[in-house]
């Protein structure tokens, strides 16, 4: 491809049950059905609901779809903490979704490298040995379910050479992994420089991926990534290796590096037909959201958010009349379902808006209702037109617990968060924190609190803060090193709890906010005892990766009244309240993931 270019088409999906009524059909007629159609077929098989007609054998011809499923960067993650209003990722929704929306032999599953482990620089990086074995135990379980899915083609990326092993653990944990500015004396084994995926109909894909050599750089300078490759120039080894990919119908570059590099690429590199990107996020919303598809030229750019919280899709619905094995230059772009209804939702406001306004231009206002029923129209006859010889339907989909799940990959959670409570509990036992140092006060627990301060108690029974601990027992995380340490009051602090060693400090007790209480509780004095709990403290843990909503003042409001701070409340004043917050923000998200 050189100069394909989308033409609008305002058409969207139709239901995947269309494609289940189609196999009956194709049993009829001798047709197949390939994909679940998105817009994808021509004309509406389905039967019309007042008369119980068959459809017409013209209108039956299934078009055939090939899906793109491209990831970021994974980091090591396999499912998202579940503490936030909307947690994005999650192995079983990631492959529910793509089960759903792909036939196996038709779907490419573009990952772009850094997918093994966590960066250790970052928040998620493992603090001590026993950190790097449940990374260790969390690669295995992604290797295990990614390996399994045909059309799979994988990047090469620093954290991939973070646990230590470098390359034992990419020969451990193989995958169909590519880079094309690598020298071939520095190429791990295993690693190509390109790979073909047959995607049927006498169509191939020819899948490569570069590093920025930056990137590789700064790996190389710190000592856990210092056996990562040096890479050559990306654009000089894309150009090269262009003949080769050439040969295939469509030629797709992952990109583990910023977006102007992956743009670069799209612009001056002939014939790339999609170009993933695989980048740091310095946005927290970014990084879950990452960023629409776009066309730059003939070619299609896809950034999907890391560790699995989105994913871009791309479908290609191809007209059965096209001659097998040829892709036309001219593509055919159909906005999604959502896209249009989001689209018509924006006409009713503004129609709404000019309603009762007398002084609004009647021309106007009649382009918007002209506007509004061309919508409703195709919302109703989702179909691709005859003559449409190649759609191109591009979605950034958030992964929820709202879309299907993966048994298979729900039990291999289960089974990792099993493994690692049993490992952990045995691993910690008997494990505790330092003595304070001699002076300094230790933890005294929330009973030695109920003796002078029964009506706080009794409030902070009331507030999540005190069920944190039984959250993480309800979902078997309570020694897992990821969560324990926000769900304890006073984790690895002197005279504090440890993973499995705190009984009587569960959950985030007054101690977690005021500090240890050893010496107030001997000697009650406002000297030794922190009066209040400065922003500093909740941030420790109201991180936006995990409190999306958290503000300070609103989250006070939760935690301060009658016998707790009642005079600090009364100068907050009226005003919103955490629970309101994260109220308001899992309605918008469509309702909590009781599944999580």
């Amino acid at each position: 491809m050189s100069d394909r270019m989308p033409v609008s088409q305002d058409l969207n999906r139709v239901t995947a049950r269309a494609c289940a009524l189609a196999l009956t059909l194709a049993a009829v007629v001798g047709l197949a059905c390939k994909g679940r159609n998105h817009p994808g077929q021509t004309g509406d098989t389905r039967p019309s609901a007042e008369s119980g007609a068959e459809p017409q054998a013209d209108q039956r011809t299934q078009r055939y779809e090939i899906d793109l499923f491209a990831f970021g960067r994974q980091l090591g993650t396999i499912a998202p903490c579940g503490c936030t209003t909307e947690p994005l990722g999650g192995l079983q929704y990631a492959f529910g979704y793509i089960e759903a929306e792909s036939e196996p032999g038709q779907r490419l599953i573009l990952e772009p490298g850094s997918f093994l482990f966590p960066d250790p620089d970052g928040p998620e990086g493992p603090k001590d040995e026993a950190g790097w074995t449940q990374a260790q135990l969390r690669a295995e379980l992604l290797h295990g379910r990614f390996a399994e899915l045909d059309g799979l083609v994988s990047g090469l990326g620093p954290t991939d050479f973070a646990s230590g092993k470098s390359a034992a653990a990419l020969s451990e944990l193989p995958l169909p992994r590519v880079i094309a500015n690598l020298a071939d004396e520095a190429r791990p084994a295993g690693v190509a420089s390109h790979r073909v995926v047959e995607l049927g109909r006498g169509l191939s894909a020819a899948v490569t991926q570069v590093v920025d050599p930056e990137l590789g750089s700064a790996a190389r300078a710190k000592d856990w990534g210092k056996d990562f490759p040096a890479l050559t120039e990306p654009l000089a080894a894309l150009k090269q290796l262009g003949p080769t990919l050439a040969k295939s119908e469509l030629q797709i570059v992952m990109v583990h590096g910023p977006r102007a590099l992956a743009e670069t690429i799209a612009r001056e590199v002939e014939g790339v037909d999609v170009v993933v990107i695989g980048g740091e996020f310095s946005n927290p919303d970014q990084a879950r959201l990452g960023s629409s598809a776009v066309q730059l030229g003939s070619t299609w750019v896809l950034e999907p958010g890391d560790r699995a919280q989105t994913i871009a899709h791309l479908t290609l619905s191809i007209d059965p009349a096209l001659p097998e094995g040829e892709l036309p230059p001219t593509w055919t772009l159909i906005p999604t379902k959502a896209q249009r209804e989001a689209e018509l939702a924006r006409v009713e406001a503004k129609l709404a808006k000019f309603a009762d306004d007398p002084a609004a231009d009647s021309r106007f206002v009649e382009q918007l209702e002209g506007e509004r029923d061309r919508l409703r129209a195709e919302l109703a006859s989702p179909a691709i037109p005859d003559g449409v010889k190649v759609a191109v339907i591009p979605e950034q989909t958030k992964v929820t617990c709202h879309l299907p799940g993966d048994p298979a990959a729900k039990d291999a959670l289960t089974g990792y968060d099993a493994a690692v409570a049993e490992r952990n509990r045995e691993l910690f036992a008997g494990v505790t924190p330092p003595a304070p140092a001699k002076g300094q006060p230790s933890y005294a627990g929330i009973d030695a609190c109920a003796d002078c301060h029964e009506e706080a108690v009794q409030m902070w029974k009331t507030t999540i803060h005190g069920r944190a601990y039984d959250t993480l027992v309800t979902a078997n995380k309570q020694y897992d090193l990821s969560c324990v340490g926000c769900h304890v009051t006073g984790f690895r602090a002197p005279g504090g709890s440890e993973v499995v060693e705190n009984h009587g400090l569960q959950s985030v007790q007054c101690e977690q906010c005021h500090g240890p209480g050893s010496l107030h509780v001997e000697d009650p004095s406002t000297d030794n005892i922190r009066l209040e709990a400065p922003m500093s403290v909740c941030l420790e843990c109201h991180t936006p990766e995990h409190s999306d909503t958290f503000d300070y003042e609103p989250y006070l409001r939760d935690v301060l009244g009658e016998g707790h701070g009642a005079d600090a409340r009364a100068k907050l004043g009226d005003g919103p309240r955490g629970r309101e917050l994260r109220a308001a923000a899992l309605e918008a998200a469509g309702g909590g993931c009781t599944k999580m």
